[in-house]
């Protein structure tokens, strides 16, 4: 459904401003309560990890390049790349799941 997509695709521009702003705050409106990040380390990060280390992060001019995004029911999948100083960072696939009709980030799977 076109409206779903348009959702998550809007849901994930806010991950990306909410990082390129550094704001722990509105990222914490964007993931659900469970939400888990997997990273290329073998670190498994929790919501209030993410949102601790975002107070952390060093400044970089960040960019976000969008590869592809798929609505599966009442699951979608975005995959991108992060930039950081025009730099390539990391690679991502960010996982939404709609619960009781809103949209909300469940998960994250980093690779280099």
């Amino acid at each position: 459904m076109q409206a779903d997509l348009d959702a998550v695709l809007a849901l994930d521009d806010a991950w990306n401003a909410a990082y390129h702003h550094r704001d722990p705050e509105l990222m914490a409106g964007l993931l659900a309560e469970d939400w888990m990040g997997f990273f290329p380390d073998g670190q498994v990060a929790f919501k209030a990890d993410l949102l601790e280390g975002m107070r952390h992060n060093p400044p970089l001019a960040l960019m976000f390049e969008r590869h592809a995004a798929h609505v599966y029911g009442k699951t979608a999948v975005t995959r991108g790349t992060l930039y950081g100083n025009g730099v390539r960072v990391q690679s991502f696939l960010r996982v939404y799941a709609k619960r009781g009709g809103k949209w909300r980030a469940v998960c994250v799977q980093v690779v280099p």
